[in-house]
């Protein structure tokens, strides 16, 4: 068993340096596929036996090997992560759950990031978790149960939408936010996207009184709701919740 933990865990690890280059090269319209791996501040391009993830990091002391620049955190964190939530998912799901669970929770950690950064939600990584997803629940009997929840998750935000529309005339929720729920709700049923739009706002407002306790208040601070969306969405997929009120088909 620990055999198979440590060949999970480097797959994750594996996986975890895959999502890096993407959190790079993706809001910057770079191929995630060419070239290959480099330094970002000397351009060198990074030898295989210099990319192993988190061992490289380990054994440089987190410097390029070329220029000497300070690696960012970010690298060898979410390498870290990936990989020990793949070990997780593996003893805490069946095959091929935990599959599923590991890649789609990769992808939303991926644009939680981005979306942190840079306020954008990239379509490609909304059209490959929607893709992932769909592949999941049609192992699930309980399809039209994913369905409900899709339509509660999107109808309850674009209500939002409207409503803070109308009465305040400002944009409270970016598109990429309501196409994001759209997904997550289909991946997490109806009862369960609630609990994350409610964790996820929960969140977002305190993250706004941090801002405005650290930079004084402006009416134009801007918030990643897709961050807080796909953090608590993780979160609540794993916490079993057998109160929910829909009827399974």
């Amino acid at each position: 068993m620990l055999i198979i933990n440590f060949l999970t865990f480097t797959l994750g690890l594996i996986y975890g340096s895959f999502l890096n280059v993407i959190i790079f090269r993706l809001p910057l319209n770079l191929s995630v596929i060419h070239p290959r791996s480099f330094c970002p501040s000397c351009s060198t391009t990074i030898p295989f036996y210099r990319n192993i993830p988190l061992l490289t990091y380990i054994l440089q002391k987190g410097l390029c090997h070329n220029c000497k620049s300070i690696i960012h955190i970010q690298y060898p964190a979410i390498e870290l992560l990936i990989g020990l939530l793949s070990v997780f998912s593996f003893n805490y799901f069946l095959f091929p759950e935990y599959l599923f669970f590991t890649m789609i929770s990769g992808i939303l950690i991926t644009i939680s990031i981005i979306d942190l950064r840079y306020f954008i939600i990239p379509l490609s990584l909304s059209i490959t978790s929607l893709l992932l997803i769909i592949l999941n629940i049609s192992f699930s009997s309980h399809i039209i149960y994913h369905i409900y929840g899709m339509i509660i998750g999107f109808g309850y935000l674009s209500l939002i939408f409207i409503f803070t529309w109308i009465f305040t005339r400002k944009q409270p929720l970016g598109f990429g936010d309501l196409q994001l729920i759209l997904i997550l709700g289909l991946w997490l049923g109806p009862m369960k996207v609630l609990v994350a739009i409610f964790l996820s706002a929960t969140f977002g407002i305190i993250y706004w009184i941090y801002l405005t306790t650290k930079n004084g208040y402006t009416k134009n601070i801007k918030l990643p709701y897709g961050t807080f969306l796909s953090i608590t969405s993780i979160i609540v997929y794993i916490i079993p919740l057998n109160w929910d009120l829909f009827i399974y088909f």
